[in-house]
């Protein structure tokens, strides 16, 4: 059958219904694609809600927002603060970069435990401590992350790419004071550790542990003791010497308790010793060694060091016999690790600042080391 123009009637016909089902193809596929998203979100709403309902109380230690004394001072990857309510999932937490060291654990007796490392060096290793000690009271696996000082100066042993899931996080609640809290963290989940934790309290009754913790790394440790043991052949005692300037003299820090020691205290604690023991020279590290020439004077007893490497000045003061400090985490460290005696300045943080109404000083200081201004 042909029309007046001479077309086949059947051919047009058919060209036609092919057009129709090629318009409505797009919407069926439209239509599929909606209905599998309804589905699993359906599916997700009901798991949130078995698992809101099936969730253990945890003694209050789990936080939903970031403590405004903590914002004061660092900022955060949010990113990693999360908690997951879904089961635990061995094929998950096992997942990790090549070449990273392996956690050993019995993965179905002991949940993780790990810690957002933030801040340098000083502020690092406090939180690698924390976690340390914390990890072995629990009975928790500790792992962290990549981290590039603590990976570049010390023989870090439990680094891994772990992926947790059920996970939440435990927001330390102070500033240099201890958090009882820690010690209550449920066991049945893995955790996540978020702060500063700048105190000694977290990890005292596992100071052998975290000494083996943080041993330096080979090329660390022999230019330090190559250094120390060129006046060690000369003198009895070795006390090193950290002032601590850079930043604690930028007004901003000033304002909210930051100090830098006055000259009088360095050469008050160097009498210190000069008086309790013979022989004794001194080593003096700073971030600010020109200020340290042209200010401090010694009777011969005094070396000035130009390493300017974080992990080799540390390991220099840590391989002295005593310690001096002014201020700041860095000292404290390298201070903690030499394992003398420890002189510190007293006025840091400055009394009655906003930093030292937040924070404890019997936390912060070992009892056993000696304040002087």
């Amino acid at each position: 059958m042909v029309d007046i123009c001479g077309r086949h009637l059947v051919t047009s016909t058919f060209w036609m219904r092919r057009k129709q089902c090629l318009c409505v193809l797009p919407l069926m596929i439209v239509l599929y694609l909606v209905l599998i998203q309804y589905t699993v979100w359906n599916n997700h709403k009901s798991i949130n809600h078995q698992t809101k309902q099936t969730t253990p109380q945890n003694n209050g230690v789990t936080m939903t927002a970031i403590p405004k004394v903590l914002q004061l001072f660092g900022k955060y990857n949010t990113a990693r603060i999360t908690t997951s309510g879904m089961p635990y999932n061995l094929t998950q937490v096992t997942e990790r970069r090549p070449n990273m060291t392996p956690i050993t654990s019995d993965y179905h007796k002991n949940h993780f435990i790990t810690i957002n490392v933030m801040g340098r060096l000083g502020n690092n290793m406090f939180q690698l401590a924390a976690l340390i000690s914390c990890a072995k009271r629990l009975h928790f696996t500790a792992f962290v992350s990549p981290n590039q000082e603590l990976d570049s100066y010390f023989l870090v042993s439990i680094t891994s790419d772990i992926k947790l899931t059920n996970e939440k996080t435990f927001f330390e609640q102070t500033y240099a004071k201890y958090d009882g809290n820690i010690e209550r963290l449920d066991t049945s989940y893995n955790w996540t550790l978020f702060g500063y934790y700048q105190s000694w309290k977290y990890f005292y009754k596992d100071e052998d542990l975290i000494r083996r913790s943080f041993e330096f790394r080979p090329n660390v440790s022999k230019t330090a003791s190559q250094f120390v043991d060129g006046f060690r052949d000369k003198h009895k005692t070795i006390v090193g010497i950290h002032v601590r300037r850079g930043d604690m003299t930028m007004q901003n820090n000033e304002m909210i308790g930051y100090t830098t020691a006055p000259l009088s205290y360095i050469n008050k604690s160097m009498n210190y010793f000069r008086d309790r023991y013979n022989d004794t020279f001194f080593i003096i590290c700073s971030d600010d060694i020109t200020w340290c020439k042209e200010n401090i004077r010694g009777n011969n007893d005094t070396a000035f060091s130009n390493f300017n490497n974080p992990g080799t000045v540390m390991a220099m003061l840590s391989f002295c016999d005593h310690v001096i400090i002014t201020s700041g985490t860095f000292g404290w460290w390298a201070a903690w690790l030499a394992g003398g005696e420890v002189v510190y300045f007293k006025g840091f943080p400055r009394p009655g600042s906003n930093i030292d109404k937040g924070m404890s000083r019997e936390d912060y200081y070992p009892p056993q080391w000696i304040g002087m201004e």
